[in-house]
């Protein structure tokens, strides 16, 4: 009897298989993943080239460094927006340009706000010292050369991979893809670990994910990003993602337990950025699912089906 009543729900999940999950997946492979990939190439060649012919430019010229490198981040974007038009035929609205100076600007006060609410903490906690001043006119320079590392990579993780998987899989599955490769594209960076590329996948890859699902546009998640690498490089003083910039406003030292202040990796591997983020990803989960915009697998599948029986 027990074997009987197996069989028949394996059944039940073999009919449930091919009626939803099967068509979703035959779709991601047949269009969706071909487009992900299209755009994931050419970003990242399209960057690697001008990223190249930016340092050839510029030489050790800071303010050729800063100019170049921001003219690549603003031809990134419109790389982006030139290949979604041909593929898709489809306004760009989430790159419109009315929204573009206000949401930018949203965008870098709240990086900015992150991560300094975020080395507030680690202050009181004891673990970070300003050892160092050092106003420069260079960092205005360097802000313009961050723009480019924060286009390519929202373009390629919340343009390409998180927008046409939610088209196709949902919300849920769009914000754990695009998370989750946002983190393990950080495995190779000095200083990483299994843990920092998860800490990166819930402080940043899902913060961005649901940042772009709320906002309805690249812009926030651009200036998040940017301002984010800016500010903790730049102006505390502290490695990015494993990397420790030279020139910066404040010179500064961290002490104390790693899950603190991140150790050599920086504040990106610590528990005090994975605790703030996660608060605000999920204050921003919590308004989809109010507001309606949190897009579930099964209105995606009545979606379609709708559309093949008006066919």
């Amino acid at each position: 009897m027990l074997w009987i009543l197996l069989i028949m729900k394996l059944r039940s999940l073999r009919g449930k298989w091919g009626a939803t999950v099967a068509p979703a997946i035959r779709r991601i492979s047949r269009r969706a993943l071909l487009r992900i990939a299209v755009l994931v190439l050419f970003i990242m060649a399209f960057r690697s080239v001008l990223a190249r012919g930016a340092r050839l430019v510029s030489g050790d010229n800071i303010v050729l460094a800063g100019v170049t490198y921001f003219i690549a981040g603003v031809l990134i974007i419109a790389l982006y927006a030139a290949l979604c038009r041909i593929m898709e035929r489809r306004p760009i609205t989430e790159l419109s340009r009315h929204t573009a100076l206000p949401a930018t600007a949203t965008g870098l006060a709240t990086g900015f706000m992150l991560i300094t609410v975020a080395v507030a903490v680690m202050y009181l906690c004891g673990g970070y010292r300003i050892t160092d001043f050092t106003l420069s006119a260079d960092l205005l320079w360097i802000f313009l050369y961050c723009l480019l590392t924060a286009a390519a990579e929202e373009c390629l993780f919340r343009g390409a991979i998180y927008r046409i998987t939610e088209r196709s899989l949902g919300t849920a599955a769009a914000m754990t893809v695009s998370a989750l490769l946002f983190g393990g594209a950080h495995i190779l960076n000095p200083n990483a670990s299994l843990w920092t590329s998860v800490a990166i996948a819930i402080e940043a890859g899902i913060l961005f994910g649901a940042v772009y699902a709320h906002s309805g546009n690249l812009w926030v998640p651009i200036g998040i990003h940017w301002a984010w690498n800016f500010t903790e490089g730049r102006i505390w003083g502290l490695p990015v993602s494993g990397s420790i910039k030279r020139i910066s406003l404040f010179h500064a030292e961290t002490s104390g337990p790693e899950l603190l202040t991140g150790g050599a990796f920086g504040p990106e591997a610590s528990l005090t950025v994975v605790v703030l983020c996660s608060l605000l990803s999920a204050y921003l989960i919590y308004d989809l699912h109010r507001t309606g915009r949190w897009m579930p697998f099964h209105r995606i599948q009545r979606r379609y089906a709708l559309q093949r029986n008006r066919k």
